[in-house]
């Protein structure tokens, strides 16, 4: 199947910008009727209605439940979207503190991709990084990676860290949880929807709390947009050709 012209009709997301510029360099040529297009590009999250008018085209998209390729799924570009939201996490933890990353306390709940991504790039610059997370699996490889280890339910206890990073998308610090952190603490939620703090307690408590969801997007655009492109173009080379 020959694709060489490509339609990107929702820019909801800056990212697409630099997936355009991507291809084109890589000799697509980008078009604005989606009738004239041989592909579609979708946004992260993709909509199933953004596809309802393409039925008839090959369709890119991230993180959908429809047909065609979603780019989301791809190993390598969840390996390299995760460095790119801990590059973002750290910048959103330097932006809301005036304390240093060096020789701090660190305590990171979750081992996914972003969580392992994050590890090693604290770790480089100085952390003490504490993982609380539940598989023999991943508390191995956080052992093996420097880590102190801690389960769940140990999160009740009382511990000193400087800062707290989230990558569980399901409710983590509770009341009980979050009585227990030291009031000074800051607390980045990574996760996705609807994250893994009970924003409104740690609201009433002083918490100091950040939304960090969608990082690539917010801090790596240009780099975010091309890795989108990137895995595209080697979609269309394996899967397509």
């Amino acid at each position: 199947m020959k694709l060489k012209k490509f339609c990107v009709p929702y820019l909801i997301d800056d990212r697409l910008n630099y997936t355009s510029d991507y291809l084109e360099k890589k000799g697509y040529e980008r078009v604005d009727d989606g009738k004239e297009a041989d592909f579609i590009v979708l946004p992260i999250p993709a909509k199933e209605y953004m596809a309802e008018k393409y039925q008839d085209k090959v369709i890119f998209y991230g993180a959908g439940s429809f047909r065609g390729f979603d780019y989301n799924k791809r190993e390598k570009f969840l390996l390299e979207n995760a460095y790119l939201t801990s590059e973002g996490a750290v910048a959103l933890l330097k932006e809301n503190t005036d304390n240093c990353i060096y020789n701090s306390k660190i305590l990171i709940t979750g081992y996914g991709r972003i969580a392992r991504a994050l590890h090693r790039v604290l770790s480089a610059m100085g952390a003490n990084v504490t993982v609380c997370c539940r598989s023999d699996k991943d508390r191995t490889a956080a052992v093996f990676s420097g880590a102190d280890i801690i389960g769940f339910d140990e999160l009740k206890n009382s511990y000193d860290f400087d800062y707290i990073f989230n990558t569980v998308p399901h409710l983590v610090f509770t009341k009980n949880e979050l009585d227990v952190i030291n009031k000074n603490a800051l607390i980045i939620d990574l996760a996705s929807f609807p994250g893994g703090v009970d924003t409104h307690y740690a609201k009433a408590k002083g918490i100091k709390l950040v939304d960090g969801k969608k990082l690539p997007s917010r801090y790596s655009k240009a780099a975010a947009g091309r890795l989108i492109g990137k895995t595209i173009e080697k979609m269309i080379k394996e899967d397509l050709s």
